[in-house]
């Protein structure tokens, strides 16, 4: 996917959101869980203390309970459950069998919740309080302490935490899953309006064509009015180019008509000169016209037209010419190729070379047509005088003739390769079997025959 891709950078701007977003709720989490396990242990350690109040025997040295505490983790060594009785006038201290031989250190003058490290290395977390509770001598102050192991909140959290985080990450991927699948869907009209845009420039349509989101109407509307501009450009720069020509087709015939007075009062040479320039005016005209409906192409552009058909409707027309039909016309055509260039064009560019073949040819002319690899290669030979291998390189050029026995000015072969440098197609020249001329000419296959082939 390319770096410039907008769904890239929407679905990266996703993924770094839905991951902050994910461990931030995490965190949270793993927050709430710690504060709701402690809250619920500090309830515990309240009833314990309640419990244990209620059970101190005032006046007991050192300080005693009337009763065990239920749970039997407080009389297990290292149970998990702790209490510790201090008497703060006489200083005596009293604790659960669960604490061993060991003394919880509580802070001077503090009342509340803290945490603690045993010697051990275990994390207690412990509830004191000071009490004063009346006795028969009077109210004895005590310093009562409760508490209860850590570590089983601590892992309580840490397996909260991987469970949380597999279903985060689940979660994470389905939040994905779902922005890709709105990106592709939200992103649809953009691919559909780069669709309608290729099939305007495959020449499918002239507009964009389609129903579009409201968002998207305004530039859809832009390039449609583009489009329409364009359209009117060529068109407008097409009939210029059309009335002058025919502006300067009256001037011309007018010209003839001159050399015909002149070679009429008997100035012959001035006629033929007049004459000769006017023709050549005519031919130059009837040139730039033929040049001015061509369809200029970018790489990008694809056409399909078919070869043989063009071929076949050439030599129809062809054959009703005067000169056409004295001629025997062998058409050995292959396969229907699909050629890349537009229909009008290669009707075009067919017809002049078969036109310059039958012009030279002395009996018959043979068109054949082959693959060859990406390429349809089409071949135009006649029986006529044919040129010399050092001529072959001179064809071709505008207004160059080889020979000057029969009229026209040598751009028919010009036109031909200004075709085939706007559609990619490539010209050579060359000596027959037949003893005249061979025109081989290759264009590129349209994308339908390129992939049925490939």
């Amino acid at each position: 996917m390319n770096i410039r891709s907008l769904r890239l950078r929407l679905m990266a701007l996703a993924l770094v959101w839905v991951v902050i977003s994910l461990v931030a709720a995490a965190l949270v989490l793993q927050y709430l869980f710690t504060i709701n396990m402690e809250r619920g242990a500090r309830e515990n350690m309240e009833a314990a203390m309640t419990r244990l109040a209620a059970s101190i025997v005032v006046g007991a040295e050192p300080p005693a309970l009337a009763e065990p505490m239920p749970d039997p983790r407080y009389a297990t060594p290292l149970g998990g459950r702790y209490w510790q009785i201090e008497a703060l006038e006489s200083g005596a201290i009293s604790r659960s069998r669960s604490m061993w031989d060991e003394d919880i250190a509580v802070p001077a003058d503090f009342e509340g919740v803290f945490h603690q490290t045993a010697p051990d290395n275990r994390q207690l977390i412990l509830l004191t309080r000071q009490l004063r509770i009346d006795g028969p001598a009077g109210p004895e102050a005590y310093r009562v302490t409760v508490g209860e192991d850590y570590d089983p909140i601590h892992r309580a959290t840490q397996a909260f935490l991987v469970d949380a985080s597999q279903l985060l990450a689940l979660l994470g991927v389905v939040i994905l899953a779902a922005a890709y699948l709105l990106l592709r869907l939200g992103l649809g009209p953009v691919s559909r309006i780069r669709q309608a845009i290729e099939a305007v420039r495959h020449g499918e349509t002239s507009r964009l064509e389609g129903t579009f989101p409201s968002e998207l109407d305004s530039m859809v509307d832009e390039i449609n009015g583009l489009l329409e501009v364009r359209e009117v450009m060529s068109d407008r720069a097409r009939a210029r180019a059309a009335d002058l020509a025919h502006g300067l087709k009256t001037p011309l015939a007018a010209l003839h008509g001159i050399a015909d007075r002149l070679r009429q009062t008997g100035n012959a040479h001035d006629a033929d000169l007049l004459q000769d320039l006017s023709f050549e005016m005519s031919e130059r005209v009837d040139y730039q016209l033929r040049l001015s409906v061509l369809r200029p192409r970018t790489g990008s552009d694809n056409a399909s037209s078919s070869l043989n058909t063009t071929v076949l409707r050439t030599v129809a027309v062809l054959k009703k010419t005067s000169r056409g039909e004295d001629l025997h016309w062998i058409a050995q055509l292959g396969a229907d190729y699909a050629v890349d260039i537009h229909r009008q064009d290669l009707m075009e560019l067919v017809g002049v070379l078969m036109e310059n073949a039958s012009k030279w040819a002395a009996s018959r002319v043979v068109v054949t047509s082959r693959r060859d690899g990406p390429r349809a290669v089409l071949e135009i030979c006649d029986d006529g005088p044919g040129i010399s291998d050092d001529q072959s390189s001179r064809l071709g050029e505008r207004g160059h003739r080889l020979d000057e026995s029969l009229p026209g000015t040598g751009l028919g072969l010009s036109i031909a390769q200004e075709i085939l440098a706007l559609n990619g197609g490539s010209i050579a020249f060359g000596r027959a079997d037949l003893g005249g001329l061979m025109v081989s000419v290759g264009l590129p296959l349209s994308r339908l025959d390129r992939r049925e082939v490939g």
